[in-house]
Formats: C-alpha cells, sequence, structure tokens
C-alpha cells in the first residue's frame, strides 16, 4: 500500500502489523503486508517498497514497524535500523517521519523503539503534546508597550 501523505492520512491505530517505509523528503509512505503474529516473513523491506512499484531511492526511506495489539494498545513504531543521534541525517529524516506519524494516529502513549539513546519510550518523551493555549494565556504573554515620551505642553506656562 502506497499513500502520498501530502494529500491522504490513515489510522496508525488501525494497523496490527505491518512494515513501514517514509520518504520525508517526498511525503511517500509505503506500508507493508499485514502481518499476523505467527506468520513467517514473506517478504523484506526492498521487496515491499518495489512491489508498491518504487525502484529507485531505497536509502532514502526510513524503516521499521508499526502496529497495535495487546502489548501496546496505543501502538509502536519499531525503527529497522535503529536510528542513532549521532547520525544527523538519519536521526533528521526520522523525527520526521515521527511527525508524519503524530499527524496519522500516533498517540502521547505510542511506543517508539530504537530512536536514540534509549531504546523503548512513549512519544511524549520526544514529541511534545500540543497544548492549546487560552485567549487569555495568550493575552497575557502579550507585552504592554510603555512609551516613555515626556508630555508634551502646547500652552506656555506664566
Amino acid at each position: 500500500m502506497c499513500v502520498d501523505t501530502t494529500r491522504q492520512s490513515i489510522d496508525m491505530q488501525q494497523i496490527q502489523n505491518r512494515r513501514f517505509m517514509y520518504n520525508p523528503k517526498t511525503g511517500i509512505l509505503v506500508l507493508g503486508y499485514q502481518y499476523e503474529p505467527k506468520n513467517l516473513l514473506l517478504s523484506s523491506h526492498a521487496d515491499e517498497l518495489a512491489g508498491a512499484g518504487i525502484t529507485k531511492g531505497y536509502d532514502d526511506f526510513v524503516r521499521g514497524w508499526i502496529g497495535t495489539g495487546s502489548n501496546y494498545p496505543k501502538g509502536v513504531i519499531h525503527f529497522a535500523p535503529s536510528v542513532d543521534e549521532r547520525c544527523v541525517w538519519l536521526f533528521d529524516r526520522a523525527f520526521r517521519t515521527l511527525e508524519m506519524f503524530r499527524e496519522n494516529g500516533a498517540q502521547d502513549e505510542t511506543v517508539i523503539r530504537g530512536f536514540g539513546k534509549r531504546w523503548e519510550r512513549p512519544l511524549s518523551d520526544i514529541i511534545a503534546a500540543e497544548q492549546k493555549v487560552s485567549v487569555r494565556e495568550q493575552l497575557q504573554r502579550i507585552p504592554e508597550i510603555k512609551t516613555d515620551k515626556p508630555k508634551i505642553k502646547y500652552q506656555q506656562e506664566r
């Protein structure tokens, strides 16, 4: 399944166990076969990418697994290979991948594996939840404009 995330959306919470390949430059997300927990793997990331009609730019895609289930009721995003923060170009693309999944159903409690120093952590540790700011708070943040202009007297003093 090939999805252009700039025009279409998915609900990550509806996916049980699939490979993913995402190209942050183009916004193309390729989802592999829906695997049952006890089924053997039928193909690789490369096979599923070619099956979607993409035969060039394999290394431009961030790869891994996504899904929800009994152990991960809010979902899991597993990067394969793992993303090391010392590899800046891959870390940046993986972060943009997480942002895309956030827009497509990943929740604060979604478990992220293989991203950075810690093996497993919730998405909220990586991407802060968007907080809605009340109008009152917005108005309180606007600095008051103080003018130190001297008052001009238009009448002559006697």
